[in-house]
């Protein structure tokens, strides 16, 4: 997969117009990997993490299962692919975030080793994108 420039770019002084720009790239990326999981559309949601006064950037895409992030990284240089297992969809908190590197990510064995982590992690069956 190949990843937007702004997921690189240092974000330490990102206006708002920068934030939003990252928010639809990252709602593309994760798009992207619900599509590539063969996730119904039922199955999953794309999220983006609006609080007020917050001024970092977080895009997740929820299953019952599992949450798949994108967010900014401490001290705005760039962002973070990271994901978490949940136990059904009033489990906002989920497990402990595992980070995966963009870098890997841009192979397309590293991009296929993190999908079939995903199914493993989330029990996603990989026939019907449904649970197993």
């Amino acid at each position: 997969m190949k990843f937007p420039r702004a997921f690189y770019a240092d974000r330490s002084s990102a206006n708002a117009g920068a934030k939003a720009a990252l928010q639809r790239h990252a709602t593309r990326v994760l798009r992207r990997v619900a599509q590539d999981l063969r996730l119904p559309a039922h199955a999953h949601e794309v999220v983006t993490d609006s609080r007020r006064g917050s001024s970092s950037v977080r895009v997740s895409l929820r299953t019952e299962t599992l949450f798949v992030d994108v967010v900014e990284r401490q001290g705005g240089s760039g962002v973070a692919l990271s994901f978490r297992t949940r136990r059904g969809r009033s489990d906002l908190t989920g497990g402990g975030e595992n980070h995966v590197a963009l870098a890997q990510l841009e192979t397309p064995t590293g991009y296929r080793a993190m999908l079939d982590g995903l199914r493993l992690a989330g029990g996603i069956d990989l026939k019907c994108g449904g649970r197993r």
